[in-house]
């Protein structure tokens, strides 16, 4: 790689530049007031900083599960700025080689094994330790500029696609998520949870699977989703789940502070917790609105806050009936249930159709990065 590049050993002499960047496994090159919401620079040390302009390349050593030997990426902010003096910069010195087909190469793994024979690992493992001629004696195989170009283009293009597909995801996701809010409530009523679901109160005498309930993805098999159960020896105490039922966890989690509820989609019997409370609802079509309900971390505190009582260690209590005690808005005629219900379930099945096919696209790219440079 020195045969191609300069380093960038530019400080920021006299503080002129105030702008301060990192650089993200996953945003590339961001400023990081914006990515931290404030600066956790020193102002002091403002002076040891890097210089760092428009197309430069900057390695950050810092390792993570997006960064299995540090991150490279380009400033393509179009501004200059400055950065941590544990940074590497660079810049292409070479009119023969294409910038956005090395900025592709350190998308790929190719180089990594190279920088894991070059590294020298100390009392802080969390960071790659290189000295500066073993990193610029990083091999790369340059193709002809045509080459290059054709090759970065075609990159270039799916990850254009990948975007699109990233866009017509999260439209679907604001659709599916402003759908109880935006629909117009004329002639609903409040029912009680009691009105709407029954207590199941099946025990897992028939030992059926252990499942845990997720904030993405609803019910999922421990071993298949956790790699191994977290359930108790013996099991024939645990609440059965069938199709259909609604799951109250009753555990704090993410922006869920009192539990999420969420309704199985699983074809056969499984079992849960029996700290979970499991309910019956009259029908699927009400489960799934109830369960859209509470997908609103919103909604789901406003309606749970007045019920919880917080124990000594935070935890949660609450009865499996008390639950039910509470009112939330539906629409008092069936057949508008169903159509609600249908619709909510049309485009769940649409996003997650879209999902596939980004997915699809992700492993595209990752087979093209794999191959394409050696």
């Amino acid at each position: 790689m020195k045969d191609i590049v300069t380093k960038s050993a530019e400080k920021n002499k006299d503080k002129k530049i105030e702008t301060v960047f990192s650089n993200s496994a996953i945003h590339g090159i961001v400023l990081q007031e914006e990515y931290f919401d404030r600066n956790i620079v020193n102002k002091d040390n403002l002076v040891n900083y890097y210089v760092v302009r428009p197309n430069d390349f900057v390695y950050n050593p810092r390792l993570s599960n997006n960064a299995e030997v540090g991150a490279m990426s380009v400033n393509h902010t179009g501004i200059t700025g400055i950065v941590s003096p544990l940074y590497t910069i660079f810049w292409i010195n070479n009119k023969d080689v294409f910038s956005m087909f090395l900025e592709y190469i350190f998308k790929s793994k190719v180089w990594h094994q190279h920088m894991r024979d070059v590294a020298n690992f100390g009392a802080r493992d969390d960071r790659m330790n290189i000295k500066s001629e073993d990193f610029y004696s990083l091999p790369i195989h340059i193709p002809s500029l045509e080459e290059q170009e054709k090759i970065a283009r075609f990159l270039s293009l799916i990850d254009e696609r990948i975007a699109t597909q990233n866009k017509i995801i999260a439209h679907l996701e604001s659709l599916i998520k402003g759908l109880y809010s935006t629909t117009s409530k004329i002639g609903w009523r409040n029912y009680l949870l009691s009105e709407l679901m029954i207590e199941r109160k099946e025990l897992n005498t028939s030992l059926f699977p252990i499942y845990s309930v997720s904030v993405d993805v609803g019910l999922v098999d421990q071993i298949e989703h956790l790699g191994r159960s977290f359930a108790a020896k013996d099991t024939s105490n645990y609440n059965v789940v069938r199709l259909g039922d609604v799951v109250y966890t009753k555990s704090p989690t993410g922006s869920f502070p009192f539990g999420i509820v969420k309704q199985s989609l699983v074809n056969v019997a499984i079992a849960v917790s029996p700290l979970y409370g499991v309910y019956q609802p009259k029908s699927i079509h009400i489960g799934r609105i109830i369960q859209h309900y509470f997908a609103s971390p919103i909604r789901t505190s406003n309606y749970l806050h007045s019920l919880i009582q917080k124990g000594a260690k935070n935890t949660i209590n609450i009865s499996t009936q008390h639950f039910l005690d509470k009112a939330i808005l539906l629409p008092s005629r069936e057949d508008e249930i169903i159509c609600l219900s249908e619709l909510l379930d049309s485009y769940n099945i649409k996003c997650e159709l879209e999902k596939e096919i980004r997915k699809h696209l992700l492993f595209q790219k990752i087979y093209l990065l794999q191959k394409l440079f050696i």
